[in-house]
């Protein structure tokens, strides 16, 4: 009965406090435990000396609601790190920013898991950690992405269609040459945009590629992937036709092919996967100016090693940074498309870019692709990795401007 008048009394309105002096003047075992319980409580802790709420709401830690950062972590703009999105496609978009976050949904190249055309979204959903007030780097605390030099935003995804992967692939070319265009906000830094994009499959390399080199010329590739990726169309594809030849095996023979990489300056990093029977696409691979490190190699050479044969080799050529997240070991990125055991931890992957940065390797453009979602955990593994990344090519950008294009 006394918990029954206890509980009436809140209801009703009741001054809660008449009620527990009433229940705390008895002996009843009942009445013992709700006076040991929050509810029991016999005065309430007399405030600090001087003490005034409105002394609070000015101290520097308190966040106003409209200050962007009152509930940040759900809330919000759903775009990148809760970046801004001005218009970056139209033709008469007046937009200036230094870096674009670019998403393109599309997964028509895959061989085996579908799913990566989910990883843009996903992806974003993952970044909500990051914000411009939070996100200075712990070995570097004095450089901020969202807070230095470059304008950085999101530009949303490039549409294109899911029902023919050729036209999807003009589509994706056409909105990366739009990104790319347009002015910078800081013009003594550099005058040429740079885009990060998130895939999608690893396909979408190719028409972004074609897209990028058209201001840069040819570039050096700094791939990470537990896969070649320049398999010879005509027999990664079966040979059934021209459009089965475009996957996401293929698209870096073709890229070499067109003249868009550059001549022995390409270079595959955490190669682990099985090769065909007569390894032609060892031969393939050395044609099209690759040399690799492969994933065990980091036991033997370590991070500063590593770093150091990339910067022998690509030197001061504008460089692209393809990450295939499946470069990661499966244990640190379950929700890719293809996976092979004996990857990187995603410390180790973090480390390598992060040395890359510091080196001064003129970074030009970069994707994190095969990111597929619906096989993620419950605690965002993969996509977690996958913003990670992301933040971390954010990071050398910002590092290391690259002034202008030579040709």
């Amino acid at each position: 009965m006394r918990f029954a008048a206890l509980f009436a009394a809140v209801v009703v309105g009741t001054p809660l406090v008449e009620d527990q002096q009433r229940l705390v003047a008895s002996d009843d075992p009942a009445t013992s435990f709700v006076d040991r319980s929050i509810f029991g409580s016999r005065s309430r802790l007399p405030d600090p000396a001087g003490y005034q709420i409105d002394e609070l709401m000015q101290e520097e830690c308190y966040i106003e609601p409209d200050s962007g950062l009152a509930g940040m972590l759900v809330a919000g703009s759903p775009t990148f790190a809760h970046l801004p999105q001005p218009d970056c496609f139209s033709n008469d978009s007046t937009s200036e920013f230094d870096i674009a976050i670019v998403g393109a949904p599309f997964d028509l190249g895959v061989s085996y898991r579908p799913g990566a055309r989910f990883g843009p979204a996903a992806a974003r959903l993952s970044s909500r950690r990051f914000h411009e007030h939070m996100s200075y780097s712990t070995d570097d605390p004095s450089l901020n992405p969202f807070r230095s030099w470059a304008t950085v935003v999101d530009c949303g995804d490039i549409s294109n269609t899911p029902f023919d992967k050729v036209e999807a692939i003009k589509h994706l070319q056409k909105g990366s040459h739009a990104i790319l265009s347009g002015r910078t906000n800081d013009t003594h830094k550099s005058t040429q945009r740079r885009a990060l994009t998130i895939g999608g499959d690893h396909t979408i390399s190719l028409p972004v590629v074609r897209a990028l080199s058209s201001f840069w010329g040819p570039v050096a590739l700094l791939h990470f992937d537990s896969h070649l990726d320049t398999w010879d169309p005509k027999i990664i594809g079966g040979g059934a036709s021209k459009y089965s030849q475009i996957n996401h095996g293929s698209m870096f023979h073709i890229l070499a092919d067109e003249g868009s990489l550059s001549n022995d300056s390409n270079m595959h990093l955490g190669t682990r996967s099985m090769l065909f029977d007569s390894h032609d696409d060892l031969d393939d691979d050395a044609r099209c100016g690759f040399s690799i490190i492969k994933a065990g190699a980091i036991d033997r050479l370590g991070v500063d090693g590593i770093v150091g044969k990339v910067k022998r080799r690509v030197g001061k050529l504008p460089t692209y940074v393809s990450i295939d997240i499946d470069s990661l070991d499966p244990a640190f990125a379950p929700a890719t498309g293809t996976l092979e055991p004996g990857g990187w931890t995603t410390r180790e992957l973090l480390q390598i870019l992060r040395g890359l940065s510091e080196a001064g390797i003129n970074i030009v453009g970069g994707d994190v692709v095969e990111f597929s979602p619906v096989y993620d955990n419950t605690a965002e593994t993969t996509g977690l990795a996958v913003a990670h990344v992301v933040y971390e090519l954010l990071l050398w950008m910002v590092r290391v401007p690259v002034p202008e294009p030579s040709i």
